[in-house]
């Protein structure tokens, strides 16, 4: 009996501590149902982009969880943009990112929503576009860090985050090209500037 009960208290004890290992995803039932868009906000969470999932969980200028979904986005008039955060009739954020991104690795969709998570200010202006491109890039850049594999892909996505993580390094890891290409964008010429 003493045995048994040693066995028990010892089992007991690994259960335990099996179970204060485990990681329990976040719930983002209130941002999406799309399975590509959760997984994305779960690669965010798990490489501790810890800013970027506050604010799509409410930490943002509207106090609310921001939405998030696939759309074509020249039938929204959006033409060919990547993603954009919309304001909803019931003044919440939505970040909408276009349909041909489904496909595209689940990191490469997260650099996106962290890009569109720093525009929850909504100030349009040109330093906070170059502050979206370089989160988006420094995301890109965490993802490859530990998967260099992504970089292969060939989604136009992953070609377009390629061409930003090369323009940011030849910089040493500054922004200043991507400063510049912003800068010379028609689509951003009527951003105001600080």
């Amino acid at each position: 009996m003493k045995f048994m009960s040693k066995v028990l208290v010892l089992f007991s004890a690994l259960i335990l501590f099996g179970f204060s290992n485990v990681a329990v995803a976040a719930d983002f039932s209130a941002n999406t149902k799309q399975p590509v868009l959760v997984s994305a906000l779960n690669k965010l969470e798990a490489m501790n982009k810890t800013q970027v999932i506050n604010v799509i969980k409410g930490n943002n200028s509207t106090g609310k969880p921001i939405k998030l979904m696939f759309r074509n986005m020249a039938a929204m008039g959006y033409g060919t943009c990547e993603a954009v955060t919309a304001k909803s009739a019931d003044g919440r954020l939505v970040i909408i990112i276009s349909a041909d991104y489904k496909t595209a690795p689940v990191e490469a969709v997260a650099c996106l929503i962290a890009h569109e998570s720093v525009h929850h200010e909504n100030t349009k202006t040109y330093e906070e576009e170059v502050r979206a491109w370089t989160t988006e890039v420094q995301t890109w850049n965490s993802f490859t860090s530990v998967n260099p594999s992504l970089k292969q892909n060939s989604s136009k996505l992953v070609k377009r985050l390629n061409y930003l993580a090369k323009l940011y390094a030849k910089d040493g890891n500054q922004n200043t090209s991507i400063a510049n290409l912003i800068a010379n964008q028609p689509a951003y010429a009527s951003l105001k500037r600080s």
